[in-house]
């Protein structure tokens, strides 16, 4: 279990300097501002998160970084204008509800900073959809009327189905929306390095990506300028790597991943291109996760009955999938406690030889 913990802390370090570094573009549009949106976010999930952890009389752990990046996260996903008790709601609810509710940081089912956005964007729609332009230093203390705000990109393109921002613009995220979520290239250098990391799932998050890119492309008649202001619209590529991809939310086998991902892509495009929902990928988010622990239990029951087929197929799933690592991090997500001997005896069949799981040396 060390292992793990180790690979967790690792992965929470990895996720935290991504978002610092968005952090710093975000002061760099915004203003100051943006330096108390995100110390109160992170302050409110710490606060709530240590409530919550005595209140269950639990332990705390010194390496558990998951509300601090909730409340980045949260804060990144917002309007440099949101109103602090609208921020500090959803860094409550996301900490109390997607969190606490389910047993903690190693029963989470759903992906928290969504959890809380979804909420707040629906009760405080007009603080949360509303933008105000790129290079807007908003004083500190200031409450912003939305009246005055603008929509987001995202917006404009359901509304009008056309490209109002240049291309180089849309590259460096200096457009309505979002005040971290909207750099293309910083966002895709980043995905690089999380996966070159190991942090998220190389799978999941190039499948989606993928699936999103190719839709579009083929729904606007080959764009490829529609298709990228897509892409770095909605928070597309931020909700991938920082809410669908999340490590603890993530299933653990190959073939699971797959369709993890393009589910939530497929969810996704459905959202944005049919239901006109702006930032389509936190529906998904939230939709997809709880998917992902029986996507693993059917992976496992599928590996169960290619066992005592050896052939072609079983020849195929030996290169599929790698060799069993993590037995311990497997039979928490797989097994619910009932079929104990059972699963272990699984467990010990696939470690002799192929295998299905995955820790985080295997993306």
């Amino acid at each position: 279990m060390k292992t793990n913990e180790k690979n967790n802390f690792n992965i929470m370090s990895d996720m935290l300097i991504v978002l610092i570094v968005l952090s710093i573009l975000a002061v760099y549009y915004y203003g100051v501002r943006v330096v108390a949106i995100l110390a109160i976010s992170v302050l409110a999930s710490v606060i709530t998160d240590n409530i919550c952890i005595k209140l269950c009389r639990k332990k705390q752990e010194k390496k558990d970084l998951s509300a601090v990046i909730t409340g980045l996260t949260l804060a990144l996903m917002m309007p440099s204008t949101i109103p602090y008790y609208v921020l500090v709601t959803a860094c409550m609810f996301s900490i109390i509800i997607a969190k606490h509710a389910f047993g903690g940081s190693e029963h989470k089912i759903f992906s928290c900073a969504a959890v809380g956005y979804l909420f707040v964007s629906l009760c405080f729609s007009d603080y949360v959809l509303s933008y105000p332009k790129p290079f807007t230093y908003t004083p500190v203390n200031e409450i912003v009327n939305p009246v005055e705000l603008y929509p987001s990109m995202t917006k404009s393109i359901l509304s009008a189905d056309t490209v109002i921002v240049s291309s180089m613009d849309m590259l460096i995220g200096k457009f309505n929306g979002p005040m971290g979520c909207s750099c293309l290239i910083l966002l895709l250098i980043a995905a690089v390095i999380l996966i070159y990391r190991k942090s998220v799932s190389a799978i999941s998050c190039c499948t989606q990506i993928a699936v999103i890119f190719i839709f579009t492309l083929f729904y606007s008649n080959f764009d490829i300028i529609y298709t990228f202001h897509i892409l770095s619209s909605g928070m597309f590529i931020f909700g991938i790597l920082f809410l669908v991809c999340d490590h603890t939310t993530t299933p653990k086998t190959r073939s699971s991943r797959f369709i993890y991902g393009f589910i939530a892509a497929a969810l996704t495009l459905i959202f944005h291109f049919y239901a006109k929902a702006e930032n389509a990928i936190v529906y998904a988010a939230v939709i997809i996760a709880p998917l992902s622990i029986e996507l693993d239990r059917r992976a496992l029951s599928f590996a169960d009955m290619l066992e005592k087929n050896h052939g072609f197929i079983f020849n195929i799933k030996k290169k599929i999938n790698k060799n069993l690592h993590s037995v311990d991090e497997t039979l928490n997500i797989v097994n619910d406690g009932s079929d104990a001997i059972e699963s272990t005896d699984r467990i010990t069949i696939h470690s002799k030889d192929e295998g299905i799981f995955t820790d985080r040396s295997d993306i």
